[in-house]
């Protein structure tokens, strides 16, 4: 079955979109992904962390959520204006990138948007209900956003894209970028 959604999103993300198709279909992505997803997963996350209460200062609630929703929003705007400029496209599906996109955020790992949305998520949870709550947000939002992209997205970029994909895919990490290494002759 998930092989199926790879292949319809596969077509649909081959076919070149407007300009005016791509800025709705952003903007819905927005909707979707920064006000209706913090909303449900910040519902989950609030009965979560009422089953497990943990007493922090609210200002390091605060702090964190502030610092988290600012990176995660930062990593999400330099991803997608990356797909735009240089893949000609959204992140959406419907209006998916054209080209292979290997730079910017991608050069760093292969879901950046993932990145910072679950960054984003940490960041409002802990700002509007409690560290508690971010936390459970940001480890849903990384289970289901991993479980989505490991098995239908990775799928749909290699028929896409081939031999390239598979290239890029073996040589930058899933997520989280590595730290920089020092090169043995420095």
């Amino acid at each position: 079955m998930l092989e199926g959604v790879a292949r319809f999103l596969s077509a649909r993300g081959r076919k070149h979109r407007s300009r005016a198709f791509r800025l709705w279909a952003l903007s819905g992505g927005f909707l979707v992904f920064l006000v209706l997803a913090p909303l449900l997963l910040g519902v989950v996350g609030h009965f979560v962390a009422r089953g497990v209460p943990v007493t922090v200062p609210r200002s390091l609630e605060i702090a964190v959520g502030a610092s988290a929703a600012t990176l995660g929003l930062l990593i999400l705007l330099w991803a997608v204006i990356t797909f735009w400029r240089i893949g000609d496209g959204t992140p959406v599906p419907v209006a998916a990138p054209q080209k292979l996109v290997v730079s910017g955020p991608y050069l760093h790992c292969r879901n950046p948007i993932q990145l910072g949305a679950i960054c984003y998520y940490l960041g409002l949870g802990s700002l509007f209900l409690s560290l508690s709550a971010g936390i459970v947000m940001f480890l849903l939002g990384l289970l289901l956003g991993g479980a989505y992209h490991k098995f239908v997205e990775e799928k749909e970029l290699l028929l896409r894209y081939g031999v390239a994909y598979d290239d890029y895919r073996k040589r930058t990490p899933f997520l989280f970028p590595r730290p920089a290494r020092k090169h043995d002759g420095a």
